[in-house]
């Protein structure tokens, strides 16, 4: 994890969202298994951003399945909020990827919610490990 004030993986994305209702618990702070989803989404958001969707990976033969995920909480989120969540990739393995998030609240995405990764195996159709493509790291690298 990479903590605020850290260096950030200069190929990075923010991901921005107002949380839903349906996000949050009894006491209206967003229940802790949504960050994970935010995570997926803001993954996504930065392979499109780089013309790569991770249908666009699939269909390519590479599979990226979560393997290792790890969450630091620091601050809720609450309904309606504005929350962004930054991702990149801080490790490249010879078969896996690491992305790194930091998702920050009001004011101004500027107050430090939560940290975490995801390690990624990088692995066929068939979940066989494999090396992590070339097209891959070029293109995420962008």
């Amino acid at each position: 994890m990479i903590r605020p004030g850290e260096p950030f993986p200069e190929a990075s994305t923010d991901f921005r969202l107002h949380v839903s209702y349906g996000e949050t618990d009894a006491m209206g702070v967003v229940y802790y298994g949504n960050y994970p989803h935010w995570f997926e989404r803001a993954r996504g958001q930065f392979l499109r951003e780089r013309g790569l969707s991770y249908a666009d990976v699939e269909r390519r033969g590479v599979m990226l399945p979560v393997r290792e995920m790890a969450v630091r909480y620091l601050a809720p989120a609450r309904y309606d909020e504005l929350v962004c969540v930054r991702a990149g990739i801080s490790v490249w393995g010879r078969a896996s990827v690491t992305f790194v998030y930091q998702v920050f609240g009001p004011p101004d995405c500027t107050k430090p919610l939560c940290l975490g990764s995801t390690q990624h195996a990088c692995v066929d159709a068939s979940g066989r490990p494999v090396a992590v493509p070339a097209w891959l790291k070029d293109v995420c690298l962008k």
